[in-house]
This record gives structure tokens, sequence and C-alpha cells, in this order.
């Protein structure tokens, strides 16, 4: 079903089952998207330009980052390919970024996308077939009956006639928080608990452990990332008072890109305040068609 399809199935008034309701609404400058909300918390949706665009308590501030720049705008797919148009919120990737050249995939990154309304109150969104990376991204999105948490199922399928190896790779930009902080694993591969990137290291002050955790803070001037393999496999971001956890399993023994890292925060300097939580699936070899789903779970508390 097309997303206008959708739309006109809908309504305006929307539709609900149990306690999540599903309607279409005008976010920031973009029309046709898709709120999912329980009454405590909402998620929006934007198709045209693949990506969940807002996550937060009703009423209530924004977690995740909109590029003001780009509000209500769409991706030229020509551009795209020459220079990332870097719209803010939650998107998949194929890893490791080693094996593909900057910017993105405009077909995986920016393009729209068609969104169905599944009976369990649940949105699929499906994505376009990449010819350069020989996949499609599928991602169905469930909010729970009440709370805050929310459950992705990301599923990667072979669109090729041969196998490909590829990761799973969810970036979530979230706006200018506080600090990051990333559980350390101090008993696995990185000797600090923790792995920094090729001239990616914080600067002094900015990255400091407490406890078994390591507090990032966005520095001003200097990109920085760092990575884990922590069993825990959570990431969490602390602004005005509400924490924006995520988080997926972390498989032990299997193959990870990044050197092993299943957890990244990458923060980005001025003017473009965000920081990126990140999660990765083990890497996986798919047979022609074949597919593979990788779950990820948000959650927000005060």
């Amino acid at each position: 079903m097309t997303a206008l399809g959708v739309a006109m199935a809908l309504g305006a008034a929307g539709a609900a089952w149990g306690a999540v309701t599903v309607k279409q609404v005008r976010f920031e400058g973009w029309p046709h998207c898709y709120q999912l909300s329980n009454g405590t918390v909402e998620v929006v949706v934007v198709p045209q330009i693949g990506r969940i665009m807002r996550y937060g308590y009703v009423g209530d501030r924004n977690m995740i980052w909109v590029n003001p720049a780009l509000k209500g705008k769409l991706a030229d797919p020509a551009q795209a390919a020459r220079e990332w148009p870097n719209f803010g919120g939650d998107k998949l990737w194929p890893a490791p970024q080693s094996r593909w050249d900057w910017p993105p995939d405009a077909t995986l990154d920016s393009a729209p996308q068609t969104v169905e309304v599944l009976p369990n109150q649940h949105l699929k969104m499906t994505g376009q077939a990449s010819a350069v990376a020989g996949l499609r991204f599928t991602r169905e999105i469930a909010l729970d009956e009440t709370g805050t948490g929310v459950t992705i199922t990301n599923t990667m399928t072979n669109t090729l006639d041969k196998h490909i190896n590829w990761g799973v790779w969810e970036v979530t930009q979230v706006d200018d928080p506080d600090v990051v902080r990333l559980p350390l694993n101090r008993g696995g591969k990185f000797a600090a608990g923790y792995y920094t990137f090729k001239d990616a290291d914080p600067p002094p002050g900015r990255l400091t452990l407490v406890g078994d955790e390591a507090h990032l803070k966005r520095d001003k001037e200097k990109s920085v990332k760092i990575g884990a393999d922590s069993p825990q496999g959570w990431i969490r971001s602390e602004k005005g008072g509400r924490i924006f956890e995520v988080s997926a399993t972390y498989e032990t023994g299997k193959t990870y890109p990044d050197d092993g890292c299943g957890q990244e925060v990458y923060t980005n300097p001025d003017p473009l305040k965000y920081i990126e939580m990140e999660l990765l699936s083990p890497m996986q070899t798919l047979a022609p068609g074949a597919s593979y789903s990788f779950t990820t779970h948000w959650r927000l508390s005060r």
C-alpha cells in the first residue's frame, strides 16, 4: 500500500488499536507524516526522507535532532550522491563505513519510503533497493501501549543474485544532549573498556570515566567518536532532565564492524549541534533473497 493509500484509509481522525493511535500529521513542514502515540510519548516518521524524525513525551521537547536548514525539504538524488543531505533523525546504513565512500548511499539514506499501517498498530517502512549495496531495508516500528518503550525491527534483505556481507547500522541523531553515557566493558576486546576511532579522540575534559561508564560531552570545535563491545548493549543521552536510551542485544563471539563495536557515539562540532547514538549488528552473509533482522529498543525517562 502506498503512503497516499494509507492516508486515505486512516482519514483525518486517525486509527486506533488498544491504547496506541496512528494518524497522519504535518511535521516541521513535511506533509503526510505518520505519528504513533500512546498518550505518553509519540513517534513521528517522515517517509519522504526515510527517517524517524521525532521521539518525545507528548507536548514536550523532541529528543531527536532536526536540521533547521532542511525542515520540510526533500533530497535531490543526484545532489545527495555528491553531498550528504543531513536531515537529522534516525535511519539505517550498511556497516562498516570503511567499505563505502562518503557520502552515504542516497537510495538507502534519504530516498522516499512507503509506509504501511499494520493491524497490530505497528508502522512498516519499506525502503528502496540499493544497486550499490545490493540490499533493501525494511523497518517495523512498534510503540508500547503504555510507558515509553519503542521496538524497531530493522530487516536487511539481499536484492542481488549473489551473496552479500553487511551489518545493520542504526544511527540516531539526538538534539545537543548534556552528556551521552556508554557502558564500559573492561573484560572485553578493548583494554580501556572502550574504543577510540582514529583521529577522533576526545579533547581534554570531553570524556570522563565514571564507575563502569564512559561519559562523553560534545566538543564545539572537533568531531569525536568512541565505541564499545558492551554486553549491556545500551547508550543513553541526557538533556533537560530527560534520558533517551537506545539498546540492542550484543552477541558475544560474533564478528562486528569497526574492530568489534556494537555501540558507537559520535559528537558533531558546531554549528550542527547533535550527537549520534549508533547501534550495530553482527556482520551477516546473506544468500540471494535472504533476510536478517536486527531489533533495537528505545526508552525515555525523566
